[in-house]
C-alpha cells in the first residue's frame, strides 16, 4: 500500500510538461484542466523558485472546466477555449495539456487538437494527468512528445496550405553540433545558468550546443534538435529523449553521470565530448588551462578564512541524484568534506529498490532514497551535520540542530536566480563563495 508524502517538494505530470513548455519562446500551452491546476502550479512556482517564463500565471489560457464538464465530458469547452487562444494569442506552436480530470472522463483532446492544425495552426498535444506521474515524468514526456510530433506538424502545415516549406534537411548531421538533454527548467534552481555555462565549456571544442531552454530558445531550435551529431544526457531524465532520438534518427548520445562542479569533472566532460565527435582536445587547451588558473586562484583567496575557521566540514546533501553527485564530488575534493549522507528525492519506484551506482556509492557513508520531508529530516538529526545543503524544507531541521545551511534544491523559498550556475568553473567559484561566507557567519 502507497503512503502518502509530508511536504512535497515537486508537483504532478502536468505542472512538470507547463514549467518545460513555458521555457521555449514562441510556445502557448492550453490546459484543458480545473481552474486550480494552472493557478496550484503559479503559486508553486513563485514559492519555489524566482523564474519568468515565455508566458505564466494567468496568461496560461485554460478550458477552466467545472463539474459539468466533468459530468457530461469537456471536449466542446476545450474546442471554444482553443479557438479563442489562437485568435488572441500569437504562438510558434499550441500546446494542448490535458490533466487528471479531462483524462479522467475521457475527453477526446487529441481529435480536438487535430481541429485547429487542419485549419492551418502548428499544434500537438501531449497527455499529462497528475495521476501519471511527477514533474520529472511531465519534463520527460513532453520533451518525448516535441521529439515525436514536431516533425509532422510542420508537415501537416506546408500540406494544408499547399506549399513546399523550404527546411533544413533532417536527415544531414551538422558535425560540429550537440544537444544538452536532461537539466529541467524550474525543478533544477540553476537550469538557466547550468545550461550557458555547459554551452560556454563546450564551445572551446568549437561546436555549436543546442540548449533548448531558456533565453532565445525557441521552436527553430527543437526544430534542429535532429541535427545534431551527438545528445549529451547529463542527468536520468535525459535518457529517453536520447534514447528516442537515437532510434529515429541514429543520432548517438553519451551519459555524463557528473555534470561537476570544478576543473576535473569539465574536464572530463569536454574530453568525453571531443572523443565522441573525433575532435582533438588541444583545440581547448588553452581555455581549460585559463580557466583552472582562475579557479586555483579563487580557492587561494579562501586559504586563510579555510584554516582558520575550520571550513571541513561533516555534510549532509539532498536533492536530486544530479545535483546530489556534483557537490558530494566538489566538497570533498576540493574542500576536503566529509559527506557523511546523500538523500535523493527523484526516484520512480520503492524506495527499498533503488541501486545507486558505484561512483555514487564512493561518495558518502550513506546514501538515502526518501521524498518524505518529515523522513528526511529525521534522518538529519540523527546524522547531526555540521551542514546541510539542500532546499528550503530543510533549513527548519539545520537550525533546530545549529548546523549552517545552504539551498541548492527546488524549492528555494529566499533565493533570485538569474544566471547563477553550479556546474563548470564559475559554478566552481560562485559556490567558494557562497559557502565561504555561510560558514564565516
Amino acid at each position: 500500500m502507497s503512503k502518502g508524502i509530508e511536504r512535497s517538494r515537486y508537483g504532478c505530470n502536468l505542472h512538470g510538461a507547463i514549467q518545460t513548455v513555458t521555457q521555449i519562446q514562441g510556445v502557448i500551452p492550453i490546459l484543458h484542466t480545473t481552474p486550480g491546476c494552472g493557478l496550484q502550479h503559479d503559486i508553486a512556482k513563485k514559492v519555489g523558485v524566482a523564474s519568468a517564463a515565455y508566458i505564466q500565471g494567468y496568461e496560461i489560457p485554460s478550458s477552466n472546466v467545472y463539474e459539468k464538464q466533468v459530468i457530461f465530458g469537456g471536449t466542446s469547452r476545450l474546442r471554444e477555449q482553443i479557438k479563442n487562444t489562437v485568435k488572441v494569442m500569437k504562438g510558434d506552436l499550441y500546446i494542448t495539456l490535458s490533466g487528471c480530470e479531462s483524462e479522467m472522463v475521457g475527453d477526446d483532446s487529441i481529435s480536438m487538437t487535430q481541429e485547429i492544425v487542419d485549419q492551418g495552426e502548428k499544434a500537438i498535444n501531449y497527455k499529462a494527468p497528475g495521476f501519471k506521474g511527477d514533474q520529472y515524468i511531465g519534463y520527460e514526456g513532453i520533451v518525448g512528445t516535441l521529439i515525436e510530433k514536431l516533425p509532422s506538424v510542420y508537415d501537416n502545415i506546408a500540406t494544408v496550405n499547399g506549399e513546399e516549406e523550404d527546411k533544413e534537411d533532417e536527415t544531414v548531421k551538422n558535425p560540429n553540433s550537440v544537444n544538452i538533454l536532461g537539466i529541467i527548467p524550474v525543478q533544477d534552481i540553476y537550469w538557466q545558468g547550468n545550461l550557458n555555462e555547459t554551452k560556454r565549456v563546450l564551445q572551446s571544442l568549437g561546436i555549436g550546443v543546442n540548449k533548448l531552454f531558456g533565453y532565445k530558445q525557441s521552436i527553430e531550435n527543437w526544430r534542429k534538435i535532429s541535427n545534431a551529431s551527438l545528445n549529451i544526457v547529463v542527468s536520468k531524465w535525459g535518457l529517453e529523449a536520447a534514447k528516442k532520438l537515437e532510434s529515429l534518427y541514429n543520432t548517438p548520445y553519451i551519459v555524463i553521470e557528473n555534470l561537476g562542479i570544478g576543473p576535473e569533472a569539465t574536464e572530463l566532460l569536454v574530453k568525453s565530448v571531443a572523443t565522441e565527435l573525433n575532435i582533438d582536445t588541444d583545440i581547448a587547451k588553452e581555455f581549460l588551462h585559463k580557466e583552472q588558473e582562475r579557479f586555483h586562484y579563487a580557492l587561494e583567496q579562501i586559504a586563510e578564512y579555510y584554516y582558520d575557521y575550520d571550513f571541513q566540514k561533516n555534510v549532509v546533501i539532498v536533492g536530486d541524484e544530479s545535483t546530489t553527485i556534483r557537490y558530494a564530488d566538489f566538497l570533498s575534493t576540493y574542500l576536503g568534506m566529509e559527506i557523511q549522507a546523500i538523500i535523493i528525492t527523484d526516484f520512480i519506484g520503492e524506495e527499498t529498490m533503488q541501486k545507486p551506482s558505484t561512483f555514487l556509492n564512493s561518495l558518502a557513508n550513506e546514501i538515502y532514497y526518501k521524498k518524505d520531508t518529515r523522513e528526511i529530516n529525521q534522518i538529519i538529526e540523527e546524522i547531526n551535520p555540521e551542514l546541510v545543503l539542500g532546499s528550503s524544507l530543510e533549513e527548519d531541521a539545520s537550525t533546530h540542530l545549529g548546523a549552517y545551511h545552504y539551498t541548492i534544491s527546488y524549492p528555494a523559498y529566499s533565493k533570485v536566480i538569474i544566471n547563477r550556475c553550479d556546474v563548470g568553473y564559475e559554478g566552481a567559484i560562485g559556490l567558494i563563495e557562497d559557502l565561504s561566507s555561510i560558514l564565516l557567519q
